[in-house]
């Protein structure tokens, strides 16, 4: 049986699990608070409020949802998604795909927008696929599986076209490049905790607009799952009044966010930018070696480092 402290040390180099600071190392030790302790109450409080300004946002629901990068993805459909809604769905990688999937169960009817993968999606074929009538646009803003970066700003100007809410997957980029919430419009956001924020995996940070909250108090159904409802959730996170108890947290997980987020300010937001910017064409420019070469072509992709082409008998 193999020990724990007998694991091998890796360096990661690949989008994520990222590597993991000292810092945020010895704050996963840091002894277990109970869930509802005024400390650990007041250190939820203090994640919101730096996780507001990582996505850009004045949102007051901001929060780390309990579950990975997936999870983040499914609180954001199923609040979002009742059965008969026409979502639009740009797919260009397999987590558009999964958009795709997670929206088709909650009974919507799926409009998938195509792209060959290693291509961002047009915004014109988001426009044409929603003049047919759209509630939520979905889309990547970096795509793991590609390495591809989808620029924003025209997908909203759709999405505004269309009276639709825009759904945003900031899993790669969040941290690691601007995503600006409020400025381009999205109206749900969601992230993990194991990429360019640099803490383990476990957290799935989400950021939910007064708009999108509207539509899920519009709601003529119950949100299909009771973990991932928002409006449940909303009651533990709420900041600096009375709580009321939904799950226990992963506190340790917590623990580490909140020491990854300090660390990012304490560098910070764009010089955290800079840095990835610097940095990343340096670890792609490794990765085009023999036998190697980037999927996404240049200028379409995010400064963290994408994921390179395997060696053809690692396929």
């Amino acid at each position: 049986m193999t020990k724990v402290d007998q694991l091998p040390q890796r360096l990661l180099l690949g989008p994520g699990p990222s590597e993991v600071h000292p810092r945020v190392l010895r704050a996963l030790a840091t002894p277990v608070l109970g869930h509802l302790d005024p400390a650990f109450l007041a250190l939820m409080d203090q994640v919101q409020a730096d996780l507001r300004e990582v996505f850009g946002t004045t949102n007051l629901v901001t929060l780390p949802l309990s579950g990975t990068g997936t999870a983040g993805m499914e609180a954001a459909i199923v609040n979002l998604v009742e059965p008969g809604d026409r979502v639009v769905v740009g797919i260009a990688g397999a987590f558009g795909e999964r958009m795709a999937e997670i929206a088709g169960r909650c009974g919507a009817e799926v409009v998938r927008v195509e792209t060959p993968w290693g291509r961002p999606v047009d915004p014109d074929d988001l426009r044409r696929a929603a003049a047919g009538g759209a509630d939520v646009i979905a889309l990547v803003h970096a795509e793991t599986s590609t390495g591809v970066l989808q620029p924003l700003e025209p997908v909203a100007e759709v999405a505004r076209e269309a009276g639709a809410l825009l759904l945003v997957d900031c899993v790669t980029s969040l941290g690691g490049i601007p995503v600006d919430v409020d400025r381009i419009g999205i109206d749900i956001a969601y992230s993990a905790s194991q990429k360019c924020l640099g803490a383990p995996p476990g957290l799935a940070p989400i950021t939910v607009s007064p708009r999108a909250l509207e539509r899920i108090e519009r709601r003529t159904r119950p949100v299909p799952s009771w973990y991932l409802d928002l409006r449940l959730l909303t009651g533990y996170w709420r900041e600096g009044g009375s709580r009321r108890y939904h799950h226990t947290a992963p506190i340790s997980s917590v623990y580490a966010l909140a020491e990854a987020l300090v660390l990012l300010k304490e560098e910070g937001l764009e010089a955290r930018w800079e840095r990835q910017e610097r940095l990343g064409p340096a670890l792609q420019a490794g990765a085009g070696g023999p036998g190697g070469g980037l999927f996404a072509p240049p200028g379409g992709r995010p400064p963290p480092p994408p994921p390179p082409r395997g060696p053809p008998e690692a396929r």
